[in-house]
């Protein structure tokens, strides 16, 4: 009886969550926080980690906040979201390689599109960083992330929810 080798266990997919994803979860957006949910447990049942640059910490707590001023939640459900977004910021992970090694690509990326893109530059990198171990996608309700996508990281496979 021969045996075969045994082969080493593969890197499980990586879901990089935009910042749009986590503001629908934690402040509940009607809509789109099921479809966000419904999605990203859909990939974690398929094995896949979830992970996000630092600069979903500042994206989110300042469209949390930008929904508190101009009325669209109350101050309870700010509070209420801004728990959410920890327990959320609980499951998601931070890049392997931090931040910094980031920087050089996302520029590179922001160079070729724009400033007002530069946030999404930054976890465009990371989707193409990521990429290069495990399958990726890079979970947005941003319309324009798939254009800078293809036109600056073409491994980068971007997964638009739509309602």
């Amino acid at each position: 009886m021969t045996t075969q080798p045994s082969s080493q266990p593969s890197q499980p997919g990586a879901v990089i969550v935009d910042a749009n994803v986590a503001v629908a979860i934690s402040s509940k957006e009607a809509g789109r926080e099921s479809l966000a949910t419904t999605v990203l447990y859909k990939y974690a049942g398929q094995g896949y980690e979830w992970f996000a640059p630092g600069a979903i910490v500042t994206e989110t707590l300042y469209a949390l906040c930008q929904k508190r001023q101009a009325g669209l939640i109350s101050a309870t459900e700010h509070g209420d979201a801004v728990n959410s977004f920890e327990v959320l910021m609980g499951i998601i992970q931070s890049p392997p390689g931090g931040d910094a090694a980031l920087v050089r690509r996302a520029y590179e990326i922001c160079n070729n599109y724009g400033c007002s893109r530069s946030a999404d530059a930054v976890y465009i990198a990371l989707a193409e960083e990521m990429d290069k171990t495990r399958p990726t996608v890079l979970l947005t309700f941003d319309q324009g992330v798939p254009k800078q996508a293809s036109k600056n990281a073409l491994t980068v496979v971007v997964e638009v929810l739509t309602i």
